[in-house]
């Protein structure tokens, strides 16, 4: 196709549409529909640990395998690790490095939403199952992510329930 060709079909093109088209690298722009990153989500919550942390260096993908297999805990999937009653703080702390890896790079294939959840899911299972904190955030800054994650349409009940009571465990926070 000659280029002015290219210059016409551009101008005869529904404005918004191009618009949306343009600010596709942009940070506000919404790359995903709600179902999309409902079943992204899900996947990723049901994707093997190994599998996404395992691409780390050797080091850290051997004590990955024994910290997913610890003590006949057999931690296989995101899902399993968040609702453990004691999951390895160590593999939450390496699942919260991965996903603020992954939410810091625009060629990601994980979405950038999918990534926050998880970073958030991360803090929030070390605070509820074990007490502690992984996380440098100030407690407003957690009580914002998880108060986001909550409101996301395409997160599943039990896992809001696990932000809302890390949300409640923040200082600050009314009974």
């Amino acid at each position: 196709m000659p280029e002015r060709d290219y210059s016409e079909a551009a101008l005869r093109s529904n404005p918004k549409g191009l618009a949306a088209l343009f600010n596709s690298g942009s940070a506000t722009a919404r790359l995903w529909r709600p179902d999309e990153l409902t079943a992204i989500f899900r996947h990723q919550l049901t994707a093997p640990v190994l599998v996404d942390l395992g691409r780390l260096d050797l080091g850290a993908a051997a004590k990955l395998k024994g910290l997913t297999d610890a003590q006949g805990l057999i931690l296989k999937s995101f899902a399993e690790l968040f609702h453990h009653p004691t999951p390895p703080i160590e593999l939450l702390a390496m699942t919260k490095d991965f996903a603020k890896a992954n939410m810091s790079q625009p060629e990601s294939a994980l979405p950038h939403e999918i990534a926050t959840a998880i970073y958030y899911l991360s803090i929030a299972a070390a605070a509820v199952r074990l007490g502690e904190r992984i996380s440098q955030l100030p407690d407003a800054d957690l009580r914002r992510g998880y108060a986001w994650a909550c409101a996301q349409e395409w997160i599943d009940a039990d896992t809001k329930a696990l932000l809302l009571t890390a949300s409640g465990r923040l200082s600050g926070s009314s009974p």
